[in-house]
């Protein structure tokens, strides 16, 4: 008796729990997950930010600082007295992260990776994605969105209480509270990898929230 099927049907979804169960747990503790670069960025990553060099200095961000989260390598640059941060993932290929810090506990990100979306948003957080898109049209979009967000919703930037690092941490944490307080949420895993994997891409916060 051919037991292909019920493989497919049984172990695999299994599997998908499974995988979802632990990179929830991992990453409710994101300083385990997260450690500075000490000895800096590669040759091909220095490489690969010295052609945004200039649109960099238009965009008036200046590098704050670089870590490895996991298996992805980051570059971030801040816009100096704002609230506001442009990030270069060095993984499979490169994407861009943008986020927004109204205060402590609300945000704006946009992304350009094609694996954005998975989860849940929580409260607070807002998010849209635009695979694979040039940096400066990323660019673009988030301050349009962040402006709509401001327009619509009246928030007031408030300074962070931490530095950028333990803020990014926090919203993390936060995150994977909001995904482990819904109900069976490792076997509704299973909806958000097949259903909504890539269904937020090119949908604007203005098409999320018209």
């Amino acid at each position: 008796m051919d037991y292909t099927p019920l493989i497919f049907i049984v172990v695999v979804p299994l599997a998908i729990v499974v995988q979802v169960y632990f990179l929830v747990l991992k990453m409710s503790e994101p300083e385990r997950l997260m450690r500075p670069l000490t000895t800096g960025l590669t040759p091909f990553e220095e490489h690969t930010l010295a052609a945004y060099r200039e649109w960099l200095a238009y965009a008036n961000l200046q590098y704050l600082t670089s870590f490895q989260f996991s298996l992805i390598r980051v570059a971030v640059f801040q816009q100096p007295g704002a609230q506001r941060f442009f990030s270069f993932y060095f993984h499979k290929q490169l994407s861009f992260s943008i986020e927004t810090y109204f205060d402590d506990l609300t945000s704006f990100d946009t992304g350009t990776s094609a694996n954005v979306g998975m989860f849940p948003t929580r409260p607070g957080n807002y998010k849209q994605n635009f695979p694979g898109i040039r940096a400066d049209e990323a660019w673009k979009r988030h301050l349009e969105g962040e402006e709509y967000l401001r327009a619509k919703f009246g928030f007031q930037f408030r300074p962070l209480s931490q530095p950028y690092e333990q803020t990014l941490q926090n919203v993390m944490r936060l995150q994977m509270r909001n995904v482990r307080s819904l109900p069976f949420w490792p076997f509704r895993a299973l909806y958000w990898y097949a259903f909504k994997r890539g269904k937020m891409a090119n949908k604007s916060i203005q098409m999320q929230y018209p």
